[in-house]
């Protein structure tokens, strides 16, 4: 399977990224400018020019967050404004066409958050509503349908919203009181109801969640408490995950999970055969560990099969899968621990 997405939680008012990843190419939001990089055959890295980027370049200025579908990208301003780049031959970038776009568009809603599955998206509007556009195949628009979409429209049956989340054909959204609502493919239990039956419309499963990641065919919520748990790996139930600090942070890949904890380092895991986990090898694993060599993490963001770590000095790694220069460090060669990208 290709592909990616990605989300960060950093407190209750932010529910947008500062890193985030497709299945080959990688935004970062750094002092609120946007870098990108990687394969750029849709334009999802965003500087017209179509033609893949092994280093970072600078698309836009006063941007407050991102997030990345599998060819696609999204990217959140300061006042509410969104603006969408990349793939659009499944309507995911919710312009009413089904058109790629090289540089970014604007779209019209003005939004506090964002996220991108493989080829949908959500949009967070600022009075707590979710629009959605793009595929549809799982019901993962949440409109009681299996019908595309090129044109947001909202996703009724739920309250409040305050933070969105997306994995490849499924989608979450944390309500402003703590609960959790899932919808769409629910093939591996990704939905956390206990079953394999996808949902055309949004369904309640847990309460008490800080915040929510989509993998491909997982999801993990981060807890009010800090604990983390998981759904889609090896259970239809969301079950916690054990072995690690109080975490701050989720971002999930397309079969990997980076957890950020308070100590302000990255745990990893999940599959491993591009290096995505960071530990020197490609063997896949279960159980958290740390990613070693990254100290005062603030940030994390995860690609189909890369990882993304921003620091508190500004110093942004990658690590994974590198085949489209989605590391940023100038080469092709996969890394199986991290790399510095350095910015011009």
């Amino acid at each position: 399977m290709k592909r990616w997405f990605f989300l960060l939680f950093m407190g209750p008012a932010l529910a947008q990224g500062l890193l985030a990843g497709g299945q080959g190419h990688s935004l970062a939001v750094v002092q609120g400018v946007l870098w990108a990089w990687g394969w750029n055959y849709d334009g999802q890295v965003g500087d017209g020019s179509f033609l893949n980027r092994t280093r970072p370049v600078r698309v836009l200025e006063g941007v407050l967050g991102v997030a990345a579908g599998n060819l696609h990208s999204l990217v959140l301003l300061p006042d509410g404004r969104v603006r969408a780049f990349g793939a659009g031959e499944a309507g995911q970038l919710g312009d009413g066409t089904f058109a790629s776009k090289g540089r970014p568009v604007e779209l019209p809603l003005r939004a506090r958050g964002l996220a991108a599955g493989y080829t949908h998206t959500l949009l967070l509007a600022q009075d707590g509503r979710v629009y959605a556009a793009g595929s549809n195949e799982e019901g993962q628009l949440g409109d009681g349908t299996r019908r595309r979409r090129n044109a947001l429209a909202p996703v009724e049956g739920l309250p409040p919203i305050r933070q969105v989340a997306a994995g490849y054909f499924h989608s979450l959204a944390v309500a402003e009181n703590g609960d959790l609502y899932v919808w769409g493919s629910n093939l591996s239990g990704q939905l956390g109801t206990g079953t394999v039956e996808s949902l055309l419309r949004p369904a309640k499963v847990l309460a008490g969640v800080a915040a929510a990641v989509g993998g491909g065919t997982f999801s993990a919520v981060l807890l009010r408490d800090g604990r983390v748990l998981v759904a889609g790996l090896d259970s239809a139930t969301f079950r916690p995950l054990e072995g690690l600090p109080k975490a701050v942070a989720l971002a999930a890949g397309r079969a990997h999970l980076l957890v950020l904890g308070e100590d302000g380092r990255v745990y990893a895991l999940g599959e491993n055969e591009m290096g995505q986990l960071g530990d020197g090898t490609q063997e896949g694993r279960l159980e958290p560990r740390p990613v070693e060599g990254l100290e005062g993490v603030v940030a994390v963001g995860a690609g189909d099969a890369h990882s993304l770590a921003l620091l508190r000095d500004g110093g942004l790694f990658a690590w994974g899968d590198n085949r489209f220069g989605q590391l940023g460090d100038g080469t092709r060669e996969m890394r199986l621990k991290p790399v510095r990208v350095r910015l011009p």
